[in-house]
């Protein structure tokens, strides 16, 4: 069955699914073999726009925040071997769609391809990341259905796979914890620094043919750094990020 094909790639794919960044390489560099200008023929247009797609990308992760930092412990993890969900989530995103996690992923990778100004390049990356995320969702559903029976198959009946529907929000059941989401999601803050860093020095190499650092985009690298150095070392050597259930 197709059903059942989709869910064995997705199983693999689950466990290979933060390698999604560099199926976009080859599209990317074909993009990037193209003529370069900055919008209107501007510099400050085009800093004004990069900044535009990295309010983006943040607004992706406060989905992903916003999500993590409301469920208990055992649901909505970065596992990558295994499956596992100790409880069904239907609350908060929940409630208004099935995948927040991965839509949150979809947000903070728009930013990125919208950053590069190629109307072709969003439409590689929104059908590279449907067709991946697609396997994974059908294992994932596949599981849960397994795990949770009518109970899971009555909440999927009235939630959205992906798009969210905010008129069916519902408060989340559990409070907020901000040390969870400090724990989870610090490597995400250093991904966007170190992307639009990126993006910034390659559009100055394209279209002024030189290399060079903006210091806004520089200094918002420094803080992301020292924001992931200072979590990991925390997470690593202390409990304090560590909530009993969270």
């Amino acid at each position: 069955m197709l059903t059942n094909r989709l869910a064995r790639e997705g199983d693999w794919l689950f466990r290979h699914r933060s390698f999604l960044p560099l199926v976009m390489i080859p599209p990317l560099g074909w993009s990037l073999l193209h003529e370069h200008n900055y919008l209107g023929g501007s510099h400050n247009l085009q800093h004004a726009w990069g900044t535009i797609c990295c309010i983006v990308s943040w607004l992706g992760l406060l989905i992903r925040a916003t999500t993590v930092g409301f469920v208990p412990g055992g649901t909505s993890g970065r596992n990558t071997r295994v499956q596992r969900a100790t409880e069904l989530n239907t609350t908060g995103w929940y409630s208004v769609t099935r995948n927040p996690l991965y839509l949150g992923n979809y947000v903070i990778g728009l930013g990125f391809a919208s950053a590069w100004m190629d109307p072709l390049l969003i439409l590689t990356f929104t059908a590279a990341f449907w067709l991946y995320y697609e396997r994974i969702i059908a294992r994932e559903e596949q599981f849960l259905t397994a795990e949770f029976g009518t109970v899971y198959l009555d909440w999927t009946a009235r939630t959205p796979v992906f798009f969210p529907a905010l008129r069916r929000w519902t408060p989340p059941a559990y409070s907020f914890c901000w040390r969870t989401v400090l724990r989870r999601e610090y490597s995400a803050v250093l991904l966007i620094g170190i992307g639009y860093e990126l993006i910034d020095v390659i559009e100055h190499f394209l279209v002024d043919h030189r290399t060079y650092l903006d210091p806004s985009w520089s200094w918002h690298l420094v803080v992301c750094s020292v924001w992931f150095v200072a979590l990991r070392t925390i997470k690593k050597r202390t409990s304090w990020l560590r909530v009993a259930g969270r």
